[in-house]
C-alpha cells in the first residue's frame, strides 16, 4: 500500500474526513488530498505529526501496519492489577510488541487513580 492510500486508510479508520485530519496538522484539506492521490507526499515533519495523531511508528506509516490503538482485554486487566503490568511486559514477543503495550497503557494512566498511577510508573522504572 502506498503512502496516499495509508493515510486515507488511517484518517477513515478514525471517521474523520479530510477537513478534520487538515486541521489536525494545521493544514489545508487540499493538502491532505494532494497526499491521498499521491499528487506528493508529507515532508518528514508532517510525518512525524501524522505518527503522533495516529498513535503509530514511521515505518508502520510506510509499511501498511496501522497500530490497534483500542484496549485490549489482557490490558484493562493489567491496569486494575499494577503487578500484572510487568507480567504482560515479559510475555510479548517483540519490541515493537511492547512499544505498543506501553503506548497504550501511557495514554490510560490519566483515567486511573493516583495510587494506580503510581505503582505501574514505579514497576516501568
Amino acid at each position: 500500500m502506498n503512502i496516499g492510500n495509508q493515510i486515507k486508510t488511517l484518517r477513515e479508520k478514525k471517521g474523520w474526513i479530510q477537513k478534520e485530519l487538515a486541521a489536525k496538522l494545521e493544514m489545508s484539506q487540499s493538502a491532505v488530498a494532494a497526499w491521498e492521490n499521491d499528487r506528493n507526499g508529507p515532508n518528514p515533519t508532517q510525518r512525524k505529526k501524522l505518527c503522533e495523531i495516529f498513535r503509530i511508528t514511521e515505518a508502520e506509516l510506510f509499511g501498511g501496519q496501522p497500530t490497534d490503538t483500542t484496549l485490549s482485554p489482557e490490558i484493562l486487566s493489567a491496569l486494575q492489577d499494577p503487578v500484572a503490568v510487568k507480567a504482560l511486559l515479559i510475555t510479548h514477543k517483540n519490541s515493537q510488541d511492547i512499544k505498543n503495550a506501553i503506548r497504550t497503557m501511557l495514554e490510560c494512566l490519566p483515567s486511573l487513580s493516583f495510587e494506580k498511577r503510581q505503582a505501574i510508573l514505579a514497576l516501568c522504572k
